[in-house]
């Protein structure tokens, strides 16, 4: 097919399979059932050539297409460019010249692009994207990306030589981390920062070779790991280095940190592990690392090495109605155990441990929002005969208690049975109760605290209190930790760290420059086949 000047062309390749499959034999019924979600695509442009056969379009001229399936869950796309190639069959589309992109969620400005709309994985460059997607419990994430090259796959995305900013400004942001590469993981929501620089009020600023922070993800993603100079009780002044010494798109991830003190000897970790999330093997070597005991105490721990390996799924049904996600994982080390204020004597030993862990509703015990519920049994086996075993029982459930206030309450039960000779695997609370609030003060100020209940000792174990004071981008928060007599500071770049909320911007695109319903899908259409 070969025309020119503003046709438009819907094409429904549902129908083209289930020809396909009558001229072969088989019922129209049965091949529909087998089909992928019905595809409408809207085209426009100079010329378009397409070919029915194959499932080929190419468009070149002011081109303008719009694509969409009848599945909700799938994303619909309106794309603009000079020109642009789709692979129909593959659900792929190729743009080439002043490309524009939208969809609900994200915006994208460049000069090429690839996105398969099947897998929703994405290729630019000379990239900028802006994106604004609600997050679970009514927290709303937006920002820009700038970059040489934008990509992203199911779980991640990675910028090459650009900058992560809440403002839509990219030549000169009040706030932003600019990065020879930045790598965000969607599972884990980790945030990870190579050769990056501080963009504060026109100025740039040189930060270490790699930093990382945490928005969203698995609740296992743990504390944020921020590899900027600190100071600490038991370090004094230090020092964070990192190093990640595999090569991008290498099935292993390998990484190495150290950390330099005055008041302490350097100690440090590496690890090499494999990059799918879902299924990972990996082994882990740790020099004095530093763990928290009975919630107060701190061990110091070095893995000799460890051997680990885990696998997740998600998606069961044990419950009907009950969607929930599985973890099964097994490990093996030798483990050298000291207290931090007791230097001598160490204990060590050898250590092999499996577990199985299953959690109803895990996004919403992220989040602290709806109802949750799980259970975990994990068997440890020491060398010198010793056996420790935990069953865990634990339900919670959290949301909006009025328009200003938040809250949640989760209850935690362990069955145990022998006994550890290590105190970093030993539990610190049998039966617990653990709640938070977060009390928004007007536009500007919040408070928000934890606590930890001991439910068979009656006591209040652990507890902190956090005053923020929120300013157009950013939010400065100011807590204090009771039980370890330890005062923090944080700062959140609003809309994309912590929860705070984004600040008002312009859209990358606006809806004169391109729309996900134009009023030209609705002009009269020619189809020629």
């Amino acid at each position: 097919m070969r025309t020119r000047f503003g046709l438009c062309v819907m094409i429904v390749c549902a129908a083209a399979m289930v020809a396909r499959a009558e001229e072969a034999g088989a019922p129209a019924a049965e091949a529909a059932e087998d089909a992928s979600p019905l595809l409408t695509v809207h085209v426009s442009g100079d010329t378009v050539i397409g070919d029915d056969g194959s499932m080929h379009i190419e468009v070149t001229g002011n081109v303008r297409i719009l694509a969409y399936t009848d599945d909700p869950d799938s994303p619909r796309l309106a794309v603009r460019a000079e020109s642009v190639k789709l692979d129909l069959e593959a659900k792929s589309v190729h743009a080439e010249g002043s490309v524009l992109m939208r969809t609900e969620a994200a915006q994208f400005r460049g000069s090429d692009l690839s996105y398969n709309m099947k897998t929703d994985e994405l290729r630019m460059t000379d990239a900028a994207a802006g994106y604004e997607f609600e997050l679970a419990g009514g927290h709303t994430m937006r920002g820009f990306f700038f970059g040489n090259q934008i990509s992203r796959t199911a779980n991640e995305l990675v910028i090459v030589k650009g900058m992560v900013t809440p403002c839509d400004d990219p030549e000169s942001p009040v706030i932003g981390a600019g990065a020879q590469r930045l790598v965000y993981n969607s599972t884990t929501g980790k945030v990870t920062v190579y050769g990056g620089a501080l963009h504060l009020l026109g100025m740039r600023i040189p930060m270490f070779p790699k930093f990382s922070f945490y928005q969203g993800g698995d609740d296992e993603a743990g504390a944020p790991e921020i590899m900027l100079p600190g100071y600490s009780s038991y370090d004094g002044l230090y020092i964070p280095l990192a190093y990640e010494f595999t090569r991008e798109g290498s099935p292993w991830l390998g990484t190495a940190t150290v950390r330099m003190g005055t008041r302490a000897h350097p100690r440090g970790t590496v690890s090499m592990v494999t990059a799918n999330p879902r299924e990972q093997f990996g082994i882990h070597g740790a020099y004095d690392e530093l763990l928290t005991d009975d919630i107060t105490r701190r061990l110091v721990l070095s893995r000799l090495p460890e051997v680990r390996y885990t696998r997740q799924w998600a998606g069961a049904r044990p419950i009907p109605g009950a969607r929930g996600d599985w973890e099964v994982g097994l490990s093996a080390g030798r483990y050298r155990e000291r207290m931090q204020d007791d230097p001598t004597p160490a204990y060590t030993d050898n250590r092999i441990a499996a577990w199985l862990e299953y959690t109803a509703h895990r996004e919403q015990k992220r989040t602290l929002t709806g109802a949750w519920w799980g259970t975990a049994v994990t068997q440890s086996y020491y060398d010198e005969g010793d056996q420790f075993s935990d069953i865990r029982v634990e339900a919670g459930a959290g949301g909006r208690l009025a328009d200003s206030l938040r809250g949640s309450l989760t209850l935690t039960h362990h069955f145990l049975g022998g006994e550890s000779p290590f105190e970093f695997d030993d539990v610190d609370i049998k039966t617990e109760a653990y709640g938070t609030l977060k009390l928004a003060c007007g536009n500007w100020w919040g408070l928000s605290g934890d606590a930890r209940y001991d439910l068979d000792a009656s006591s209040l174990r652990d507890y902190s209190l956090w005053l923020s004071r929120r300013t157009h981008y950013l939010t400065w928060s100011l807590g204090y930790d009771f039980s370890s007599r330890n005062v923090g500071v944080r700062v959140d770049i609003n809309g994309l760290t912590g929860d705070t909320r984004p600040p008002e911007t312009r859209p990358l695109i606006s809806d004169d420059e391109v729309g996900l319903t134009p009023e030209w899908v609705h002009e009269g259409a020619v189809v020629d086949f």
